[in-house]
């Protein structure tokens, strides 16, 4: 068999590659750490949606609004707060906001008296669709509701310090006097006065004013028809007694009474001490039963008479 060069012999061309090889070897061969890359990625983002689906237990503290009726008031004091355990997606759950956990309960059909409310009867919580309440802790919560009742209450001025030495306060007039309040029954009649917030006194000696003087009523229950009232603060010299004998009475002709009396007299001391015995008078008027102080005009409504002897007087005619 004749031998043939090896240098004599042809090649066998190559074959191009098909479709399905291109194909094959785009998909599998070419990128493939990219492609392990992307689908390592793929992986993970398939699993937190998955997860994200899943149902998840969890707690929330949920705000309680009460709607009641319009002549009713709670007099007790619920809690403004309950445990809610809810489930959902995790994206459902993460949704919520604690401004919108309100659950409302309406009382409107309720009568005066303690009611016991259940909460997974009665409250209404806005949920996103999917999540479910399991369960209310407390599961019920008591009201006390009481008719809605409101009166007039005397106003008292609050007053800390002291005044200048040798001075007093004399008096101190509010306007208003009294004040409307407005609340469940039991708290307003449990009520005997309104009274300012604190008014400082240290170290005056001459009358003041302050204007717009806060109210306090320490009962979140009630409403004040006013909030603030001015008040008018009367200060002078410190007042004494002193008495004076042989006080001059004059009485309607016919009556009969003694001429002299003695009388105690409380004013400043400095105009006592100005005051004559001659500048005192008491004077019976007609059908009087006692004789009333005629002092200068300078005097009237500084000095006031305490008692006078004698105590009783014959007024027979």
């Amino acid at each position: 068999m004749p031998f043939q060069d090896v240098d004599d012999v042809t090649a066998e061309p190559a074959r191009a590659p098909s479709g399905v090889e291109k194909f094959v070897r785009k998909v599998f061969v070419e990128d493939w750490s990219l492609k392990l890359l992307s689908l390592a990625i793929a992986l993970v983002l398939w699993l937190v949606v998955t997860s994200q689906n899943e149902p998840v237990t969890t707690h929330v503290n949920v705000q309680l609004n009460f709607v009641r009726p319009p002549s009713l008031e709670i007099s007790n004091d619920p809690p403004k707060t309950v445990d809610v355990t809810i489930t959902g997606s995790r994206s459902k759950l993460d949704s919520l906001h604690a401004p919108d956990l309100v659950a409302t309960i309406d009382i409107t059909d309720q009568r005066a008296g303690e009611r016991v409310l259940r909460l997974a009867e009665k409250a209404q919580l806005s949920l996103p669709q999917g999540v479910k309440i399991d369960r209310f802790l407390p599961g019920a919560v008591t009201v006390r509701l009481e008719p809605i009742i409101e009166r007039q209450l005397e106003i008292e001025s609050k007053v800390e310090g002291s005044v200048a030495e040798g001075y007093e306060v004399y008096a101190t007039t509010l306007e208003p006097r009294t004040v409307a309040v407005r609340g469940p029954a039991s708290h307003v009649n449990a009520l005997d006065k309104a009274r300012t917030e604190t008014i400082w006194l240290t170290g005056q000696k001459e009358n003041f004013d302050v204007a717009n003087v806060a109210l306090d009523v320490p009962d979140a229950k009630i409403d004040l028809a006013d909030l603030d009232v001015d008040v008018h603060v009367e200060i002078g010299e410190k007042r004494v007694e002193k008495t004076f004998s042989d006080i001059s009475v004059t009485a309607p002709p016919g009556m009969k009474h003694p001429q002299l009396a003695t009388v105690d007299l409380v004013g400043p001391a400095g105009l006592l001490e100005t005051l004559k015995r001659e500048d005192i008078k008491l004077v019976f008027d007609k059908d009087a039963t006692t004789p009333r102080l005629e002092l200068p005009s300078a005097l009237q409504g500084k000095v006031v008479l305490k008692s006078i002897r004698p105590t009783k007087f014959d007024q027979s005619r």
